[in-house]
């Protein structure tokens, strides 16, 4: 299944306003939470890799890391675009207080799958790029400026990761 491009800088239908706009509600924010993650992964290796961005919505896929303490295989469904050739990801966490489990894993072992493509996962550590890269994430999902205010609070820098191909 090949990764699906994903232009910061494409249009977005009305549909994908819609189904932005849902995401952002808390009934939205709810099934992000409880639901999608369960369904998600299913539904990307059921169409071939082409759910959900089929449906109009952003584009998700499945991020495979190893454990940073158990070294077991883990998988989480996340929200992607590229920057160039590179899929970036933000670690963003729904703007929790703390940064996702999958931001340590690729910490401590930062070979990883991406959309069944294996990937080094290099964290933007550069200022000026994170805000460039984040600033573009926002184009993508405009969630991500919920989720920056949101840490805000907290003191928290949401991280971003660029996967380069192995």
């Amino acid at each position: 299944m090949p990764l699906h491009y994903v232009d910061p800088h494409k249009k977005k239908s009305r549909r994908y306003r819609a189904i932005e706009a849902f995401s952002r509600s808390a009934p939205g924010q709810f099934l992000a939470h409880h639901l999608w993650p369960r369904v998600d992964p299913w539904l990307f290796r059921a169409t071939g890799g082409r759910y959900p961005w089929i449906l109009g919505g952003p584009s998700t896929a499945p991020l495979v890391t190893t454990g940073a303490k158990t070294g077991q295989r883990r998988e989480h469904q996340l929200t992607y675009f590229h920057d160039g050739r590179d899929p970036i990801l933000t670690a963003s966490n729904y703007g929790g207080a703390k940064h996702p489990q999958w931001y340590y894993n690729l910490k401590a072992n930062p070979q990883c799958e991406f959309g069944d493509e294996p990937f080094i996962a290099v964290e933007v550590t550069d200022p000026d790029e994170h805000d460039h890269l984040y600033g573009l994430a926002e184009l993508v999902y405009t969630g991500w400026s919920d989720y920056l205010v949101k840490t805000a609070a907290s003191g928290r820098t949401i991280p971003v990761f660029r996967l380069i191909a192995r």
